[in-house]
């Protein structure tokens, strides 16, 4: 015998009886299978192969969109092939279609306009000017000829427009050819008018006699105006030299008085050399050396009449030349004056020739652009270039595109094997069945679904032993320490135990009991500060707040050992275990400590989503284990849960 939860299996009994039910049931569901498989699968296949095959031929156009008849634009244009779709499918190309078709088949039965249109479609294959043309029907042959035929007719058509536009672009530029001309001539006739009423002589601006005279007289007003800067500069430097007591004598003198002045110097060193050596009354009765001083006053009265005189010519010499610049300057600003309105004048209407001259320039540029686009046209015969390209030709379809007899058999026979099973199922629940007491045909006797648990549970009683020893079915739950253990535990534990189980019992891992410094503990708050990602603050119970404190500072038994580890740990709680003589003093650890403090917080209904903000972050998966233990209400926030254990409050 074999059980499965709360299901026991049994064998089934043996008897003639039994076994010819079994046969006839299997003959029967045989028989409906086969029965319905065959049905469904003759109707599906009947179904699938009556339905007539759609064939399909296809052929690929290049249209190309020009902007007007003599200017070629391979660019993709979507307007144009958009309107030469709905061209191609226009009536007035499908009943030229359909009479090309009479014609290739004098006497046959062709489709009329109508059933052309519904056997007919293009697509436009986007951001290009290829269209696909496509024919359905159920005749291979005629559906290759009349896409073939479509193409045909469709070049035709694009042929006689191109040619009929052509002619109307032709006469159209010839006539603009002809019109621009008459009024280039009369343009040009206007301009010879205008130039020479207006004793326009050069189409140059500086060669016109009025424009050249006014040039000529700024320059001249410009030299003289130098001249004349010149000449008062020339005049203040004469007036300056003879304000200093300078020598001021003509260029042509300067040669003479330089010679006088050097052979002044010369006699006045006789006359100094005659007197250091003689005295004045032999100089007086020598006649030589008489004569000396006489020449020096001579030469120097000579001098002085020289300056005098080149002073006066000098000064007089500049003052001409400065009046005679200005008398000039201002002659030339009065004849400049008199001339500045006629050459206005002269300047409006050469501007005016000029911008005659750009508007006949322009026509003129028009006239040959106009006269390159009419030659072009009339020698390009655009009739043989209907621009447009066959890219692909219709060819007779070897397969129909619809239906798909082969998979749709398939999916016939797939269907029909799905039903035959429904149907055998479908009789079989139909069928009365014969109940007995605790077994059927098959041997499988039905228990409650709780039994084997419950059954679990008998068994398993007995070992618990007392309600306060470790409350856990092994493997099935969390294992927890009595209040009375805890008890005892903490009667007979040294401060160093003490401190462990206080901060244990408050919600701190091990892990994050190593990691704890005495800084971290506030005695004021009764809180510790946690250490960790994301750090919390987690509050001692009032009871317990004292054995953290030495002289009055937070104090921790561990501080400065060189050996503090998580066996360490558990190792002092062992052995405080030990010391109360607990039975199970090897069972105890940080984790079965910190267990039951979850498990208190637990019973008590917290928001499992709370847990986490006093005993730090856990896997869901353990919270989902602790979930288990949540009374039917559970749900509270924690500020409405006491925090701390019993035996430490």
């Amino acid at each position: 015998m074999e059980s499965a939860g709360g299901m026991e299996l049994l064998p089934a009994p043996k008897g003639a009886p039994e076994e010819a039910a079994l046969a006839r049931t299997s003959r029967r569901r045989v028989r409906v299978f086969l029965l319905t498989f065959i049905l469904c699968l003759a109707v599906g296949l009947a179904w699938d192969l009556q339905r007539p095959a759609l064939y399909s031929a296809s052929a690929s156009l290049l249209t190309v969109a020009p902007p007007e008849v003599d200017q070629q634009n391979v660019e993709a244009d979507i307007q144009h092939v958009t309107i030469q779709k709905q061209r191609l499918l226009g009536r007035p190309l499908l009943e030229r279609v359909a009479r090309e078709l009479a014609t290739k088949n004098p006497g046959a039965e062709l489709p009329g306009v109508d059933e052309i249109r519904a056997m007919l479609d293009v697509s436009i294959l986007p951001e290009t000017n290829l269209v696909e043309l496509q024919a359905q029907g159920g005749d291979p042959a005629l559906l290759s000829l009349l896409v073939n035929t479509w193409i045909e007719s469709y070049l035709k058509l694009r042929e006689e427009e191109v040619a009929a536009l052509n002619a109307r672009t032709v006469d159209v530029l010839r006539e603009q050819y002809e019109a621009l001309g008459k009024k280039i001539a009369e343009k040009r006739a206007a301009l010879n008018d205008f130039r020479e009423n207006n004793q326009i002589l050069s189409t140059e601006r500086d060669e016109n006699q009025i424009l050249s005279r006014l040039k000529g007289l700024n320059e001249s007003l410009n030299t003289v105006n130098e001249e004349m800067v010149k000449a008062r500069a020339r005049l203040d430097a004469v007036e300056a030299a003879i304000a200093r007591g300078e020598t001021v004598v003509p260029e042509q003198d300067k040669r003479a008085y330089a010679q006088m002045v050097q052979r002044a110097q010369e006699l006045r060193e006789q006359v100094a050399e005659m007197n250091r050596r003689y005295t004045k009354q032999y100089i007086e009765r020598s006649a030589s050396l008489k004569v000396i001083p006489e020449k020096l006053a001579k030469l120097e009265a000579k001098i002085l009449k020289s300056q005098r005189s080149g002073q006066d010519y000098v000064l007089t010499s500049a003052r001409q030349d400065y009046a005679a610049a200005r008398q000039t300057v201002e002659s030339l600003r009065k004849q400049l004056e008199d001339f500045k309105a006629e050459a206005s004048e002269f300047t409006a209407r050469f501007s005016e020739y000029q911008a005659m001259q750009e508007d006949l320039a322009g026509l003129e540029l028009l006239y040959r652009e106009l006269e390159d686009r009419l030659v072009k046209v009339e020698v390009t015969n655009r009739a043989k270039y209907p621009q447009l390209q066959v890219v692909e030709w219709a060819y007779p379809p070897e397969k129909p595109i619809w239906p798909h007899y082969w998979r749709d058999a398939g999916i016939v026979a797939g269907v029909s094997l799905a039903v035959a099973l429904l149907m055998v199922w479908l009789v079989d629940f139909l069928k009365p069945i014969a109940r007995g007491t605790g077994r059927a045909g098959l041997g499988i006797t039905i228990y409650p679904a709780n039994a084997a648990l419950e059954q679990q549970g008998q068994a398993v009683a007995p070992a618990l032993g007392k309600k306060n020893s470790q409350q856990a079915l092994p493997g099935t739950g969390i294992a927890e320490l009595g209040v009375d253990r805890i008890a005892r535990l903490l009667e007979n534990a040294d401060p160093f135990a003490r401190q462990l189980i206080a901060l244990l019992m408050s919600g701190l891992s091990a892990e994050e009991i190593l990691r704890l410094e005495p800084s971290h503990i506030d005695l004021e708050k009764g809180e510790v500060a946690v250490p960790g990602d994301p750090p919390r603050k987690v509050g001692l119970a009032p009871g317990v707040v004292d054995w953290f404190e030495r002289e009055g500072c937070p104090w921790l038994a561990w501080s400065g050992k060189d050996h503090f580890d998580r066996e360490e740990i558990d190792a002092r709680l062992q052995l405080a275990a030990v010391d109360a003589g607990l039975a199970e003093s090897g069972q105890i650890d940080a984790e079965l400590l910190r267990n039951t403090y979850l498990l208190y917080l637990v019973r008590q209904g917290i928001r499992l989503s709370e847990l986490e903000t006093i005993v730090g972050t856990m896997p869901a998966r353990e919270l989902l284990d602790l979930g288990r233990y949540s009374p039917a209400h559970a749900g509270k926030p924690a500020s409405e849960v006491q925090l701390a254990y019993p035996l430490m409050a």
